[in-house]
C-alpha cells in the first residue's frame, strides 16, 4: 500500500508538470532560480512537452540547442563530425560574450598548461569545463539534462550565473553517442504508457537486443577513448586536444536500485601512474557535489565500484592529460517511471540529479580554478619527470613488410598528440631490425609520457577487483614489430602528419603474373577488391623469392599470385584493375614476367592454390553477444568493404545456408538451437563450408559434437561480463598442510583425510572472488606461422586478449593447433596465479576438418573491441583461407 501511495504521488507530480509546464518544470528543476530571461525559450516551450515526460529525439536536441544559439549571445553550437548513421556531433560552447569574442586567445593561453616550462595560468583566466552527456545511448537522463543545463546558462541573470559565465568556458556535448541515443529514445517512446507503468517487467523497461547502449556497430564508446576505433571517438578526441579541459565530467546511469555515484573512487581502482595529487583534487570538488545533492535530498555514494585506472574511459582518459575528470552515475528509470528498492524512480528525478551535479561541477570549478590550474601544470611536470626516469628511454616501431599497419599505428599516436620522430639511423634491438625511413621512434621524456606508457608498457596489476579490461597496451594489440630502447638513440625530424602513401603497380603490363606480399595488413583488403572484380587470385602456401625489375623480392606464405592466363579479363583490363586496387588498398603490386623463382616454389607449383570469394553470414540477434557481433560487422565493413549478411538466430531453422561459404558465430548462448539446426550446420560444414567460432560459441560447438576437439578439464569458469570467474570450491587440507599447522608433531589422522572446508570472513568476499576473474588480461601464445590462418605474420609470438571463459585442449591432430598459450603466458593486466596456470598450455586457436569443410575455433575474441588487429588479421585469414585447409593431414 505504501508503494502504491508513493507511486500515486510521483504520478501526481508528473501530471502537474504536464499541466503547468513552465511553472512546474522550473520549480522542480530550478527551485532557487529568480532571474530567468523570459525571452529564452525553455525546452518544454520549444518541444511541446515537459522534460522527463518523453524521450527527446536527437534531432530535436540539436534543433533546441540551435534555437538557443539564435536567441542568446552566450550560446554557440559547433559541429565536430558525423556518426555512421549521419547524425551530427556537436559541442555547445557557453560563456560570457566577452570571453567568446577572444575565445582563440583564451585557447592559446590555456594550451600553455601543457608545456612544463611555462608558468601556471593566472587566476584571471577562465577555467575550462567539459560536460559530456550520454556516451551510453540508453543512459538517457543525461542528454535531457544537457538541454536544461544549456537553457539555464542562457537564461539566468543572477549574480552567480554571471560569475560562472565570466570565469569559465563551458563545453556541453549533449550526446556522445547520438545513434545509440535515438535507438533507446525510440524504444522508450514506442512503449510509453499513459499513465506510466512502474513494473520493471513492463516492455518499456526491457530494451530489445542490442539495446541503445552502444553505437551503430554495437561498440561501447566508453571503452574507445584510447583505441579510437569508432568515428565518434575520433571526432570528440580531436576536440579534447584543442582544449585540455581542467574539469571533464562523464555522465552515466547505473542500476535502478542504486542511488547516485560520484568520485572519488576506491584507492584500489586508481591508476598506479597517475599522480596522487590529481586524485586528491577529486575530494575537493566532491564537496560541491555532495552539497548539491544534500540540498535536494538525494541519496548518493562515493569511493566504491568504478574503475579509475585506464585511459579507455571518458572519465579517465582526460586524467592522463591533467584534467580532473570524473564519472557521475545516476540510478536509471529506464522508462518514465520504474519501481526500485528506493521507491518509485521517475525519469524527471534522474534528470534533476544530473542537473544538480552539472551545476555543482561549474560552481566548484570556478571556485577552485586556481587549484585546478596548478594541478594541470604540476601534472605535465610530473609526467615529463616520470618519462625521464623511465628505464625505457624510447620505443621504436615499424615493419618494412607492413607499411599500412605501421602507418595506422603512427596515426593513432598522433591523434593522442604523442611526440613521434623519424628514426635517425638503422638499428637492431632484441633481434629486430628497424630501418631508417620505415620506422619511427617515441621518446619517453615528453609531457605526454603517461599516455605513451599506456600504449607501449606492460602493467602487471596486483589488485584483483577491477570493473573492466586490465590489459590495454595498444602496441601488443596491433601485433606490430617494436622494441624498447634502454640507451641513447638517434632521432630525426618530428612527425606531424601521416603521409598518405599510395600503393603502386610496379612494372609494365605483364603477360605472365602479378604478385602481392601477404606481410601487409591490407593484403586481404586487396584480395577482396580483386575478387569483387571477378579476378582469379591464388595464394602461395610456401614462401618464395623472385626478381622484380632488377631487385630480388621475397614473398611470405599467403602471398597472392594473379596469373594473366585463365582470367575472364583481357590483359589490358586486368592491368587497369590492378592499378586501381593498388591505389585503393594502398598496397604495392609487382609485375613479373616469369614463373621461375630464384628461391622457393615456382609460380606453377601445386602449393599455389586458387581462392574462392567469401560469402559470409554472421550470427546476429537475441542470444548473441552484441559487442562481438558488432566487431565482426565493423571489421568486415570498414576494413574489407564486405557486405556480411547479419543472420538472426531465429532465422537459422528456415534459412538456406547454401548461399554462404563462411559462417561466423560470435560468443553467445546458442542453447535454443535444436538438434535439427545443429545437424544442418554440421552438414553444411561437411559440404565445404567454413565455420568460425569465438569463445562460448567455440565451447558450444565442442559440446554439440560439431567437432571432436575437447575443452580443458580445468574449464570451470563462469561468465561474468567480459571476465573469467571461477566458482568457489571447498578446499581439502593435505597432510603437508596439516603438518604445517601442527609444528609440534601432533599425530596425523588416519587416511582418508577429513575434508576441512575453507572459511573466510564475509567482508573478504569481493576481494577473494574478484581474484578469480581475468578482466581482459594480455597473454602470450606460440603461433604456427606456417599455417594458413597465420599467413602474413612473421613472429611466432602472438599476443591475445583473454576475456572469456573458454579453455581448449590442444588438438590430438598434431597439425591442427594453430596457436597454443605459452608455458608462462601472462604478459599484462591482472590474473591470479591459478588462472595463469589454467591458461598455460591450452589451445588458443584450432583448425579442424569435417568432411570437405573446416571449423576454426578461437578460444577468445580475435576482434576484441575492434583494436586487436594482431588477432583480427588471423580471423580475416580464416575467412579467406579456411576452405583450403581440408587437404591437410587429419
Amino acid at each position: 500500500m505504501k508503494l502504491f501511495l508513493t507511486t500515486i504521488k510521483v504520478l501526481t507530480i508528473l501530471s502537474l508538470i504536464s499541466i503547468q509546464p513552465l511553472l512546474a518544470q522550473n520549480n522542480y528543476f530550478f527551485p532557487t532560480a529568480t532571474a530567468l530571461d523570459a525571452r529564452i525559450p525553455t525546452p518544454e516551450q520549444f518541444l511541446g512537452y515537459p522534460i522527463g515526460t518523453y524521450y527527446t529525439r536527437y534531432d530535436q536536441v540539436l534543433a533546441y540547442l540551435r534555437r538557443l544559439e539564435k536567441v542568446s549571445d552566450r550560446v554557440h553550437v559547433e559541429s565536430i563530425g558525423k556518426t555512421y548513421e549521419q547524425r551530427e556531433q556537436v559541442i555547445v560552447t557557453i560563456t560570457a560574450p566577452a570571453n567568446y569574442a577572444k575565445l582563440e586567445q583564451i585557447r592559446q593561453e590555456h594550451l600553455a598548461q601543457v608545456d612544463p616550462s611555462k608558468p601556471v595560468l593566472g587566476n584571471t583566466a577562465p577555467v575550462i569545463i567539459h560536460l559530456g552527456y550520454g556516451v551510453h545511448g540508453n543512459e538517457t537522463s543525461s542528454t535531457e539534462t544537457s538541454l536544461l543545463t544549456a537553457y539555464y546558462l542562457a537564461a539566468s541573470n543572477d549574480a552567480e550565473t554571471q560569475k560562472w559565465l565570466t570565469e569559465s568556458v563551458v563545453f556541453i556535448d549533449p550526446a556522445l553517442n547520438p545513434d545509440g541515443r535515438d535507438r533507446a529514445a525510440n524504444w522508450h517512446n514506442s512503449y510509453h504508457s499513459f499513465p506510466a507503468v512502474g513494473d520493471p517487467l513492463d516492455k518499456a523497461h526491457q530494451e530489445a537486443w542490442p539495446n541503445g547502449r552502444s553505437n551503430h556497430y554495437f561498440t561501447d564508446l566508453n571503452r574507445d577513448w584510447l583505441n579510437l576505433v569508432q568515428i565518434e571517438s575520433r571526432n570528440r578526441l580531436a576536440f579534447f586536444h584543442k582544449w585540455y579541459p581542467n574539469v571533464q565530467i562523464d555522465f552515466h546511469e547505473q542500476g535502478t536500485n542504486a542511488t547516485y555515484y560520484f568520485e572519488p573512487s576506491p584507492k584500489s581502482h586508481e591508476s598506479p601512474i597517475i599522480p596522487q595529487f590529481l586524485y586528491n583534487f577529486q575530494v575537493t570538488l566532491a564537496k560541491y557535489h555532495a552539497k548539491a545533492l544534500d540540498d535536494i535530498g538525494s541519496l548518493y555514494f562515493t569511493k566504491e565500484n568504478y574503475d579509475n585506472l585506464s585511459p579507455i574511459y571518458g572519465s579517465t582518459y582526460p586524467k592522463f592529460f591533467g584534467s580532473v575528470a570524473a564519472t557521475f552515475e545516476q540510478a536509471s528509470s529506464r522508462g518514465i517511471l520504474q519501481e526500485s528498492a528506493n521507491g518509485p524512480l521517475s525519469f524527471a528525478f534522474t534528470i534533476r540529479n544530473h542537473l544538480a551535479t552539472s551545476f555543482s561541477t561549474i560552481k566548484g570549478a570556478v571556485a577552485e580554478k586556481s587549484g585546478l590550474f596548478k594541478v594541470q601544470k604540476d601534472f605535465f611536470k610530473y609526467a615529463l619527470e616520470q618519462g625521464q626516469k623511465n628505464p625505457a628511454k624510447a620505443f621504436v616501431f615499424g615493419d618494412n613488410n607492413d607499411v599500412n599497419l605501421t602507418q595506422k599505428f603512427l596515426g593513432l599516436l598522433l591523434q593522442h598528440h604523442v611526440e613521434v620522430y623519424e628514426l635517425g639511423e638503422k638499428i637492431t634491438q632484441d633481434g629486430k631490425t628497424f630501418d631508417k625511413g620505415k620506422s619511427y621512434i617515441v621518446p619517453s621524456a615528453q609531457p605526454n609520457f603517461l599516455i605513451v606508457h599506456s600504449i607501449f608498457e606492460e602493467n602487471a596489476l596486483k589488485d584483483s577487483i577491477f570493473y573492466d579490461n586490465t590489459g590495454w597496451s595498444i602496441i601488443q594489440a596491433y601485433g606490430l614489430k617494436y622494441a624498447k630502447l634502454n640507451a641513447a638513440f638517434s632521432k630525426a625530424a618530428a612527425v606531424k602528419n601521416v603521409v598518405a602513401e599510395t600503393g603502386r603497380l610496379n612494372g609494365e603490363r605483364s603477360s605472365y603474373a602479378y604478385l602481392i606480399n601477404s606481410g601487409d595488413y591490407n593484403f586481404t583488403k586487396a584480395l577482396y577488391q580483386l575478387q569483387l572484380k571477378n579476378v582469379l587470385v591464388k595464394t602461395s602456401f610456401k614462401s618464395f623469392s623472385t626478381t622484380v625489375g632488377s631487385q630480388k623480392k621475397s614473398y611470405l606464405p599467403g602471398s597472392l599470385v594473379i596469373p594473366v592466363v585463365g582470367q575472364n579479363l583481357s590483359p589490358d583490363s586486368l592491368y587497369a584493375v590492378l592499378k586501381t586496387v593498388a591505389h585503393s588498398a594502398n598496397i604495392d603490386i609487382n609485375s613479373v614476367s616469369t614463373g621461375f623463382s630464384t628461391e622457393g616454389i615456382d609460380l606453377g607449383s601445386s602449393n599455389i592454390k586458387s581462392l574462392r570469394k567469401p560469402e559470409v553470414a554472421l550470427a546476429f540477434g537475441q542470444g548473441v553477444t552484441s559487442s562481438e557481433a558488432g566487431q565482426v560487422w565493423f571489421l568486415l565493413n570498414q576494413q574489407l568493404n564486405l557486405p556480411v549478411t547479419k543472420l538472426d538466430l531465429q532465422s537459422f531453422a528456415r534459412a538456406s545456408l547454401n548461399r554462404y561459404n563462411v559462417l561466423v558465430l560470435p560468443a553467445g548462448n546458442y542453447s535454443e538451437w535444436d538438434k535439427a539446426t545443429v545437424d544442418k550446420i554440421k552438414n553444411w560444414v561437411s559440404d565445404g563450408g567454413t565455420l568460425i567460432t569465438f569463445q562460448t560459441a567455440t565451447a558450444w560447438a565442442v559440446n554439440q559434437g560439431i567437432v571432436k576437439e575437447k575443452l580443458s578439464e580445468t574449464d570451470n569458469f563462469s561468465r561474468r561480463g567480459d571476465a573469467l570467474s571461477a566458482p568457489a570450491v571447498a578446499v581439502s587440507k593435505t597432510e603437508e598442510a596439516i603438518k604445517k599447522d601442527n609444528p609440534k608433531g601432533a599425530e596425523l589422522p588416519a587416511r582418508p583425510v577429513k575434508t576441512v572446508k575453507e572459511r573466510l570472513d564475509y567482508a573478504r568476499q569481493e576481494d577473494v572472488e574478484g581474484s578469480k576473474r581475468i578482466n581482459g588480461a594480455i597473454f602470450l601464445a606460440d603461433l604456427d606461422i606456417s599455417h594458413p590462418i597465420a599467413f602474413g605474420v612473421t613472429s611466432r609470438k602472438l599476443f591475445i586478449n583473454k576475456n572469456g571463459p573458454t579453455l581448449l585442449l590442444p588438438s590430438e591432430n598434431k597439425y591442427a593447433t594453430v596457436a597454443e598459450y605459452a608455458a608462462k603466458p601472462f604478459i599484462n593486466g591482472y590474473s591470479s596465479k591459478a588462472n595463469i596456470a589454467k591458461v598455460a598450455g591450452s589451445a588458443a586457436i584450432i583448425a579442424t576438418g569435417i568432411g570437405s569443410g573446416e571449423v576454426i575455433l578461437f578460444a577468445d575474441d580475435p576482434t576484441y573491441r575492434g583494436y586487436w588487429l594482431g588477432t583480427g588479421r588471423l580471423f580475416l585469414n580464416a575467412i579467406f583461407f579456411g576452405n583450403l585447409l581440408n587437404g591437410g593431414y587429419r
